[in-house]
């Protein structure tokens, strides 16, 4: 029989001296929000289901822990991720008509783990800009992200980049059924699937060698319209960063969040451990499930992932 002592599978607990680290280092990346005019908000950790579940993707949804209200009998859900949170936020308790710097710092809690970690329950670090459709808000939320790995390590780190426009809107029109085909398939990258499903849309073919080393995929997609936004973002994003020690890789058919995402998303790594830090993107209209559609971007990372970077 398990001991009663033993905590859940993914539950992890802090001892005084990461704690005091964690703490720390929530300090330091609050002060460097606050420094970037960013507000920061303290949602709570319950909230009604279908509050949690408006405007997110699938992946999301699956991950809520749901319990019943016992003053209302309504359901509702404990929170896998802030910024749906922040979205709500933005919408209705500022409803601000410029653009609204959000940040956050609280636990969430997950159904199972996710992003290769084995964790599920993340302090969940992040920042969000509202109500800014221009790609100076992504250069704006790229470069906010990598200065907060900057706190912790100077270690080389990589920047996975993509973008949603492009696959959406060969996707949107398709069923269900042939969208999912097609995601696994770009998932996995497996050529074969992919030249069966272009027989039925053939501009999924673009997408066969839309990745690697940023540089050869610009170059090689230079003569496909289709992904020419999708190039230009990226290009006019990396241009604008002061990024050191950084190497750039692209997946033009990334997959990751795209029921969510509609503009360019991103991931940064560590390359010595082959371990992901942030991870962040536009979800312009996140909001409109609330009643007020709003361009947004942001990222967010497991602060206590950062600190065990320098400890």
């Amino acid at each position: 029989m398990r001991p009663s002592w033993i905590l859940p599978d993914g539950m992890e607990e802090c001892l005084p001296d990461e704690a005091w680290a964690i703490e720390d280092g929530r300090r330091r990346c609050l002060d460097l929000f606050r420094q970037s005019d960013f507000g920061l908000i303290m949602p709570p950790m319950v909230e009604y289901l279908d509050s949690l579940t408006s405007g997110v993707g699938q992946d999301l949804s699956d991950q809520i822990m749901v319990i019943t209200d016992r003053v209302s009998g309504r359901l509702m859900g404990i929170r896998p991720d802030m910024t749906p949170q922040a979205a709500r936020i933005d919408a209705h308790a500022l409803n601000e008509a410029g653009t609204t710097r959000l940040c956050y710092c609280g636990s969430v809690l997950r159904a199972v783990a996710s992003g290769g970690d084995s964790s599920r329950s993340p302090l969940q670090l992040g920042a969000e800009i509202f109500g800014n459709p221009d790609l100076s808000a992504d250069i704006e939320v790229v470069q906010l992200a990598l200065d907060t790995v900057r706190l912790f390590t100077d270690e080389p780190l990589m920047m996975d980049v993509g973008h949603a426009g492009a696959l959406k809107s060969v996707l949107v029109k398709q069923s269900a059924m042939f969208r999912a085909k097609a995601l696994d398939a770009l998932a996995r990258k497996d050529l074969d699937v992919l030249a069966t499903l272009e027989q039925t849309v053939p501009e999924i073919a673009v997408f066969k060698d839309a990745y690697g080393e940023l540089d050869t995929v610009i170059q090689r997609s230079e003569s496909v319209e289709l992904l020419k936004k999708a190039r230009d973002d990226i290009t006019e994003v990396k241009r604008g960063l002061d990024a050191d020690q950084v190497s750039w890789y692209c997946d033009l058919g990334e997959t990751h969040g795209l029921n969510y995402h509609t503009g360019l998303v991103f991931g940064i790594y560590s390359l010595q451990r082959d371990q992901l830090l942030v991870r962040g993107g536009r979800y312009d209209h996140v909001g409109e499930s609330f009643g007020r559609a709003r361009a947004a971007t942001g990222f967010s990372a497991d602060l206590k992932t950062l600190v065990r970077l320098a400890n």
